[in-house]
C-alpha cells in the first residue's frame, strides 16, 4: 500500500503502511508583527523563530508515543501489536496553510496572551514563547514551553471540541498539573483523541488506540 495520506483543514497525515510510522505535519502560514518600540523583523529573525517553535514542537511531541491498530484490514493484521510511532512537526509556506501564525515580537520578559482561534485556523504567538515557565503547585514543580502548549491546542485539544486549557477551573483534568495542557510537559492519552479520530477514517475496517504515551 505504501502511503495513504489524510488532509484535513488543520493538518497532513501521512500513514506509512510499509514500516508502520504515522507523519503529522501542518502548515504554518507566518504574519510578523511588532510591539511597539521593536524593530522589523529581519530575514535572520524569521527563520530562527521558525527553527526554534519547530525544534521546540518535536521535541515536546514526536518520538513519544506510540499506536495500537486493530481491525480486519490487510495494514491492521500487519501491525497487530506492534508500536507505530507518531512524529509530529510544522512547515513553513507562503500559501496554501493549515494555519495563519501571527508572531508579535515583544521586549524580553515581556508576557503576552498567546492563543489559537480554532475555528479561524488562527494562531497567535510572540518571541518570548520558547522561554520556559515554572509553576509551582504544593510540593510539586512543572515547566512548559508555551509553543508546544499552543501547537497542543492545533492538534485537537481545544474548547471547541470540549477539549480545551486544562488549567481552567471547568476541566476535569484541572489536578493534572504535569498535563501539556495545564502547566506542564507531559503528554496523555486523550491529547490524540483527535487525531485518532481521523486515523481511524484513513483506513476501512481499521481501528488506532494509543498504546504508550
Amino acid at each position: 500500500m505504501g502511503h495513504v495520506v489524510r488532509e484535513v483543514a488543520w493538518c497532513v497525515i501521512d500513514l506509512d503502511t510499509t514500516v508502520g510510522r504515522i507523519f503529522l505535519q501542518e502548515r504554518w502560514l507566518y504574519v510578523w508583527e511588532v510591539d511597539a518600540g521593536q524593530p522589523a523583523w529581519t530575514l535572520e529573525e524569521k527563520r530562527a523563530f521558525h527553527t526554534r517553535a519547530d525544534r521546540a514542537i518535536w521535541a515536546a511531541w514526536s518520538n513519544r508515543v506510540t499506536m495500537n491498530v486493530e481491525g480486519a484490514s490487510s495494514f491492521a493484521r500487519s501491525f497487530r501489536g506492534k508500536p507505530i510511532p507518531i512524529n509530529l512537526d510544522i512547515r513553513w509556506v507562503t500559501s496554501n496553510p493549515h494555519w495563519t501564525v501571527h508572531v508579535t515580537k515583544v521586549a524580553r520578559g515581556t508576557f503576552r496572551q498567546s492563543n489559537v482561534e480554532w475555528n479561524n485556523h488562527v494562531i497567535n504567538l510572540d518571541t518570548e514563547d520558547f522561554s520556559t515557565r515554572t509553576f509551582q503547585n504544593g510540593a510539586a514543580r512543572d515547566t512548559q514551553v508555551p509553543v508546544a502548549h499552543e501547537f497542543g491546542h492545533t492538534i485537537g485539544n481545544t474548547a471547541v471540541l470540549n477539549r480545551g486549557d486544562e488549567y481552567r477551573d471547568t476541566s476535569p483534568n484541572k489536578n493534572d498539573h504535569g498535563s501539556i495542557m495545564n502547566q506542564g510537559h507531559h503528554l496523555r492519552e486523550r491529547h490524540f483523541r483527535t487525531i485518532i479520530e481521523e486515523l481511524n477514517k484513513m483506513i476501512p475496517n481499521t481501528a488506532f488506540s494509543v498504546r504508550s504515551v
